[in-house]
This record gives structure tokens, C-alpha cells and sequence, in this order.
């Protein structure tokens, strides 16, 4: 399941590497952009690992009624 969202973000991330590479001419701030593509996708993949555990363990408590 988690797979399906983490296939998703790195194709966003991929499209925004893309736009980047193709109209940001100056080395330095493609660079930085880059870095922040990054930083959101990782962000992004915590959240929906995060999310994926709160929902299981609630889906378990409520299963074995603790």
C-alpha cells in the first residue's frame, strides 16, 4: 500500500528535477531547489509511513479490543 503513495511522490519529485533541470540555468540555485525538492519528498514518504502506522495500530486496538 505504501508503495503505491512512495511511486507517486517520486514522480512529482522527478517532474520538479525535470522543470529544474530544463529552466533553472544557474548551477547554484538549481542546487538549492534540488535540495528542497528532496527535503519534501522525503518529508512527504514520513508522513505516509507515519499515517500508515497510526491507522494499523489503531486497526489493531480495535481487532484485539485494547
Amino acid at each position: 500500500m505504501i508503495s503505491i503513495y512512495n511511486t507517486a511522490i517520486d514522480t512529482v519529485r522527478g517532474v520538479k528535477t525535470q522543470f529544474v533541470k530544463s529552466f533553472v540555468p544557474n548551477e547554484e540555485i538549481a542546487k538549492s531547489l534540488q535540495t528542497y525538492i528532496d527535503a519534501q519528498a522525503s518529508f512527504a514518504k514520513s508522513i505516509v509511513q507515519e499515517t500508515t502506522n497510526f491507522f494499523t495500530t489503531v486497526a489493531m486496538s480495535i481487532v484485539t479490543g485494547k
